[in-house]
């Protein structure tokens, strides 16, 4: 299905290309259906034919990638070159592709060069330049990719690196300037940078990336730069002394020499264990809180909990439809009680197990309980609760539940920490004494004490109270007073309003009302309460019973009561709030319909019509003329040898080609060249049929290297259309990423026949699919963005068909009305930082700030939903309108381009975390 359609489309693009009108006939987002292939396609420029074949055979071998890129990297260091320096760069560059997937352009640009120099005894050493985009790469990746060289070096015979002491000592300086620059996630010692630069065989050198310099061991000989070389400096700090133990790892697999350095790092920052004497008695461990989340706080975005702190989330480990790869789940009716702060992808900043997250609701988990201004406590499980008492709310006191998978404890190699008890393990206590009794999900309070005498299991969680978060003492004063002042009716237990007794009601989260200075508190919790506090009800009279006794509260509840008490919460996660939620068009700014120059004018506010008037008024001239001076990327008429900066010849109708000029200076590329702007509108107006062409914004200047100019008439169409482009040349939606595994198909605004027509004929059980609420597993390349999403890229598609039917005279493809027209069309999915998109189909929207996809499609894209946002364009957009040439000419320019497009999601191929 995606096969054909994306067929379909890339035969429409390439039909609209071969006519010339842009900077290439042909489509620049090449295809690529598997790790290997995105690689050799990302790399076609250091002349890498017939690795994909290389690096299929290593996986294969090797089993995982890491090990993969080593293999493939010593396996094309191999091959012929035109220098050694070549062979070098090819095959380093290959191994970190491997290793990011084919995705990131670490390979393009987090390197950049790599050098054969000579050591001061004349022996030669690998110096490899990394330049700021290394970063996107990650520490893994930066270490490993010293590594990789390491490893191509020794295939070709060069020489180990022998640092001086200047080269040594600059880092001591440089790492700790680069931190008040930039971001630093580790910033190693003196003893740390020494042992790690003095003995590492490849010299880690760089580009200068920051403005500031450095003071001494200035001018050394073998560094091209006194400024900061912040590729350098994340290579030496968060790659190798952060991900020490994994390079260790590989090392030791592969066995590879004159790397015992790491270990030796690795030796010095083991913790020495005290020794243990016979008389010790063991130690509890308790769960520390950690206040990291809260550092760097931005003013009106709340604390949602303090560390570890009562009140705040309860852990529960479980997994929802909505949550893993970094996202979790907290109760519904938690978001109306927060005054809508969190909302559905909106980022928290969490205590444990890792940094961040999004989050999204779930109606099983156990809700707040918040203290109401006239003195009421009320728990909140569903929205028609909350939104009864959300305008009396005076205090929350407990933020109830949030949902953490196992596997993000074992993503972020985090110690498992205790929960609470909730349902699921209640079903196993009574599973492993026998069989499920009927009523055991939602039992009375007598049958689940019969339950806990018959089984011997612990009361149900339905019954439980917060008694593990008071102290004994607090508990003894309740049980007195309830004892002096209480009344049970059979249903609920009534006792005087107090203050001291009314705070330990309020702390563990009791439900009750108060009434005519009278608390009554909730029938669910008033037998249990009597029980649990030893007190013996009788004909209405309240008498003491067993006293409470024990090492803890929760004991001695257990001893009174006749039955097991589990706590109800054992671990609370602080949270706060980081970003908010996101769905909104991805605009420049400032905003641009077309990649053509009009000058930089501010009174003009590059809109073309403003500045031909103020270029008009300039050139007082009458006729209809407005002629800028501007750099351009030059071109030739293959029929007339004709110069132009366009695309396509208007005397000859052929495509043009670039052709640069040489400089006075010896070298050749763009030229300044006349360009009138109201012929060039007029022009434009003339072959698309439009009288008026209204606002169209452009830019200043060109930043891209071959000064690639956009056909006009693209821009008066976008803004027709209301809708702006980015800076190569497509339109897109940014959307905060949300994982989902199964869907509804009235969630999502599906119908069944349409659902059927998309390939969705059972329900996740197998059964025929026949009824909108049946549940559906998410197909891994399908995506549900947001309803604003679709109601732009509606726009996106009417363009694009005025775009065939207008410029390149073919029939119109989307003929979409509305954004439900456009289910089942296809969109490319593209992160920030990388340069491959994936292939997805669009299969309903949903009423959020985020777009929801499977937990394999967002790892494809090397994100997962900790917060992070990607985009999506419109398939044949991308294909009709992308140019490479597009591109800015800095470093990092090639940064967020699809420049190729991954058709099949191989699951091998993803992050682990995504299997978690």
């Amino acid at each position: 299905e995606l096969n054909a359609k994306k067929d379909e489309i890339y035969a429409i693009a390439t039909k609209a290309r071969a006519m010339g009108y842009d900077p290439e006939d042909y489509v620049d987002v090449p295809q690529a259906e598997d790790l290997a292939s995105r690689c050799e396609e990302l790399l076609k420029d250091y002349n890498v034919k017939g690795v994909a074949e290389v690096i299929r055979e290593k996986t294969k071998e090797a089993g995982n990638r890491e090990v993969a890129c080593l293999l493939t990297a010593k396996e094309v260091a191999k091959w012929p070159a035109d220098s050694l320096e070549q062979a070098l760069d090819r095959a380093t560059r290959v191994g970190l592709a491997v290793l990011t997937e084919g995705i990131l352009v670490a390979p393009l640009e987090g390197i950049a060069e790599t050098r054969i120099r000579k050591n001061d005894d004349g022996s030669s050493y690998v110096d490899l330049l990394f330049a700021g985009p290394i970063r996107a790469a990650g520490g893994t990746a930066q270490a490993m990719s010293v590594l990789i060289a390491d490893v191509v070096r020794r295939e070709l015979g060069i020489g180990k690196y022998i640092p001086t002491e200047g080269e040594i000592k600059r880092f001591d300086e440089e790492i700790p300037l680069y931190k008040q620059c930039q971001h630093l996630q580790y910033s190693p010692t003196a003893e740390e940078i020494h042992l790690i630069v003095s003995n590492c065989p490849i010299c880690v050198d760089g580009e200068g990336t920051e403005q500031i310099e450095i003071s001494g061991f200035r001018d050394l000989p073998r560094i091209d730069t006194n400024r900061v070389r912040g590729g350098a400096v994340l290579v030496i700090a968060e790659g190798m002394c952060q991900k020490a133990a994994k390079l260790k790892k590989h090392v030791d697999k592969l066995n590879i020499p004159g790397w015992e350095f790491i270990g030796q790092y690795l030796d010095a920052h083991k913790t020495k264990e005290p020794e243990k004497k016979a008389e010790d008695k063991p130690v509890e461990k308790k769960v520390q809180p950690l206040d990291k989340y809260l550092r760097d706080i931005v003013a009106g975005r709340p604390i949602f909990g303090h560390p570890c702190r009562v009140g705040g989330f309860r852990l529960r480990y479980g997994r929802a439809r909505t949550s893993g790869l970094a996202s979790l789940a907290y109760s519904t009716t938690s978001m109306y009680v927060m005054d809508d702060f969190m909302a559905i992808g909106t980022q928290l900043k969490i205590e444990r197990p890792g940094k961040a997250c999004v989050v999204t609701p779930c109606d099983v988990l156990e809700g707040p309980t918040v203290l109401l201004k006239n003195g009421d406590v009320v728990y909140c499980q569903t929205k028609e609760e909350v939104l009864a008492v959300r305008s009396r709310i005076s205090e929350i006191l407990d933020n109830g539940e949030i949902l953490v998978p196992f596997g993000e404890f074992c993503e972020n190699n985090h110690t498992l920490v205790p929960c609470g008890y909730p349902v699921e393990w209640h079903k196993l206590e009574i599973q492993k004494k026998g069989d499920l009794p009927a009523d055991w999900m939602d039992p009375t309070y007598e049958r689940a004490k019969e339950m806990c005498a018959q089984l011997g299991v612990p009361l149900h969680p339905k019954f439980n109270m917060f008694w593990s978060d008071m102290q004994l003492d607090d508990i003894k004063l309740l049980r007195e007073h309830v004892i002096a002042t209480g009344t049970f009716d059979g249903k609920n237990l009534t006792v005087d309003l107090e203050p001291e007794s009314k705070k330990v009601l309020q702390d563990i989260c009791v439900p009750h009302r108060v009434v005519e200075k009278k608390v009554i508190i909730d029938e669910r919790y008033s037998e249990p309460m009597l029980d649990g506090m030893g007190i013996k009800h009788e004909g209405g009279k309240l008498t003491a019973g067993p006293e409470l006794e024990g090492s803890s509260t929760l004991e001695a509840v257990s001893k009174a009561a006749g039955y097991e008490v589990r706590a109800r919460a054992m671990t609370r996660i602080g949270t706060r709030m980081g970003r908010p939620e996101k769905a909104k068009e991805c605009e420049l700014q400032p905003k641009l319909h077309c990649v053509f120059p009009v000058g930089d004018d501010p009174k003009a506010g590059r809109e073309i019509g403003a500045a031909i008037s103020l270029l008009s008024s300039t050139l007082r001239s009458e006729s209809r003329s407005a002629k800028l001076r501007a750099t351009v990327g030059n071109r030739r008429c293959p029929e007339c040898k004709k110069m132009t900066f366009r695309n396509w010849c208007r005397d000859c109708k052929v495509h043009t080609v670039y052709t640069p000029v040489k400089s006075d200076f010896g070298g050749s590329g763009p030229a300044e060249m006349e360009i009138d702007l109201q012929q060039e509108l007029d022009a434009a107006c003339e072959n698309l049929g439009i009288k008026s062409p209204g606002d169209v914004k452009c830019t200043d200047t060109l930043i891209s290297k071959l000064k690639t100019v956009e056909p006009l008439e693209k821009g008066i169409l976008r803004s027709k259309n209301g809708i702006s482009v980015f800076k190569d040349g497509t339109v897109r939606f940014d959307m905060t990423d949300i994982p989902l595994t199964h869907f509804k198909p009235r969630e999502i605004g599906l119908s069944i026949e349409k659902a059927h027509e998309l390939g969705y004929t059972t329900d996740w059980n197998g059964d025929p699919l026949v009824d909108p609420e049946q549940i559906c597993e998410i197909k891994v390349q399908d995506v549900v963005p947001a309803k604003d999403c679709g109601d732009y890229l509606a726009r996106v598609a009417t363009y694009l068909d005025d775009e065939l039917e207008m410029l390149y005279h073919l029939p119109r493809y989307y003929n979409v009305n509305n954004r439900t027209d456009l289910i089942g069309n296809l969109v490319f999915g593209l992160a920030p930082h990388t340069s491959g998109c994936i292939l997805c189909r669009i299969i309903g929207y949903a009423d959020v700030r985020g777009c929801y996809g499977h937990p394999f499609f967002h790892a494809a894209k090397r994100r997962n939903c900790d917060g992070d946002e990607d985009c999506l364009m419109l398939g044949l957009d991308a294909l009709l309108n992308f140019s490479r040439s597009f591109l800015p000419d800095r470093r990092g320019g090639l940064m967020d381009a699809p420049l190729v497009l991954t058709t099949r999601l191989d699951p091998n191929e993803i992050d682990k975390e995504a299997h978690n």
